[in-house]
This record gives structure tokens, C-alpha cells and sequence, in this order.
């Protein structure tokens, strides 16, 4: 007898992982695994009232509106072909002025790095940035530094 539940069939045109995207593609030992950094403004916990769950929701924002606005990218495609293996940090800036200094220096890179600055509406509140999926070069690192974006904390 047959079972009930099977697994989606494997995309074998081109060597196309499975449609379930739970591939285990290796990563060669000189090439960083790819990464999402996520930053929060802070202060929106600590002084402006939002709850965790409101801040939750606007990290998953940011992150669907730059997986989609990459998704034609390799680095996009090779993330989402491996769910079992994704990373992401989630780190944090201080503030508004903060988080925008960040939005300025990865736009201003050269190229510029992908990220999407999430702003909230109807209120215009600009509350995080996703980067898409990158393999964390010393250009990413410069731009987190200098806008003071740390690991969250709590």
C-alpha cells in the first residue's frame, strides 16, 4: 500500500534542487556561507512602547520585500535553495537617525549593497533594514560599524 504523504518530486532539469528547497548544497571551505543581517532600531522597544511581536512582524517585512526584490539574484537563489541551512543575524542600531545612516552607506557602496529599509505605514516610521543574503564582506562589516548596528541584545 502506498503511503498517504510524499515528498515533492526533484527538479531534474538543469541539476534544479528539489522543489521543497531542502538541499544540503556543500560550501567550499574558502568561501563564507551565506548570511541575512537584520537590523532593529532599538529604540522602539526601550522608549517608543512597541511590543516585540509589532517588531517581529516588521522584520519579516523587510526580510520578504528583499528576498523578493533579489530573487533574481545568485546569492538569493543559492539561500533559498538550502532552508536548512539558512542564516541570519539580527542585530541592532540605536534610533532612527541610526538606522537611515545605515540605509545611506549601503546605498552609497559601490555597487551598491542590497537591503531594503522597512518603513512603516500609515505612520512613515522607518523601523528596520534586511540585506540580502551576502557572504559578509568587509564592505557589509564597514557600513554595520559605522552606522553602530551590534548584535541584539535581550
Amino acid at each position: 500500500m502506498a503511503s498517504s504523504t510524499s515528498s515533492p518530486p526533484a527538479n531534474t532539469d538543469l541539476g534544479e534542487p528539489p522543489i521543497d528547497g531542502n538541499t544540503t548544497q556543500p560550501v567550499s571551505r574558502s568561501e563564507s556561507p551565506l548570511v541575512m543581517q537584520i537590523v532593529v532600531r532599538r529604540d522602539l522597544l526601550d522608549s517608543e512602547g512597541w511590543g516585540v511581536g509589532p517588531l517581529m512582524a516588521q522584520v519579516a517585512h523587510a526580510t520578504a520585500a528583499v528576498l523578493h526584490e533579489t530573487r533574481a539574484s545568485p546569492e538569493t537563489a543559492a539561500y533559498l535553495g538550502n532552508l536548512k541551512n539558512m542564516r541570519k543575524a539580527v542585530l541592532q542600531t540605536a534610533n532612527q537617525d541610526s538606522l537611515q545612516r545605515l540605509s545611506d552607506l549601503l546605498s552609497s557602496s559601490s555597487p551598491p549593497i542590497p537591503h531594503h529599509l522597512w518603513i512603516e505605514q500609515p505612520e512613515n516610521i522607518p523601523t528596520c533594514i534586511a540585506l540580502a543574503p551576502n557572504r559578509r564582506e568587509n564592505r557589509i562589516k564597514k557600513a554595520l560599524d559605522k552606522s553602530g548596528a551590534r548584535l541584539w541584545k535581550g
